[in-house]
């Protein structure tokens, strides 16, 4: 049974697509379409990531220590743990393991933000995880 959930929106860019890497102004709105994290604390140290389309997307486990996260062969976990670093860096946090399951409707590769808003689900669920 999850202690808690974090919901995440995807967006859409009504100005046009990646200009903000360009330094140009985005008018960002929120759809309906999401991603949802149900997340229970654990005590031993690891990140069990499942996510709810098990056929499509492999379960992920590490320990909350030390991880690498391959850029060169992306995986949807790395989205995960890119929030979970960063909260976990810039916080100095402890290791408190998680459990995590994740359902995203968010179609990915669509322009929608699918891994913005896993980076931001995970980053929301690390930081009430070490409240």
């Amino acid at each position: 049974m999850p202690s808690f959930f974090a919901r995440v929106p995807g967006r859409v860019n009504l100005i046009g697509e990646h200009i903000d890497y360009c330094g140009f102004a985005v008018l960002p709105m929120a759809i309906e379409q999401d991603m949802i994290v149900a997340v229970k604390v654990n005590d031993k140290k690891i990140l069990n990531l499942v996510n709810f389309d098990s056929k499509k997307y492999k379960k992920f486990s590490t320990s909350t220590g030390d991880f690498q996260i391959d850029i060169s062969s992306p995986q949807w976990y790395h989205y995960f743990l890119c929030g979970y670093k960063g909260i976990a860096e810039k916080c100095k946090i402890d290791d408190t393991g998680m459990d995590v399951l994740v359902k995203g409707t968010v179609p990915p590769s669509a322009g929608l933000s699918s891994s913005s808003a896993l980076v931001c689900a995970s980053a929301l669920a690390t930081t009430f995880a070490h409240r």
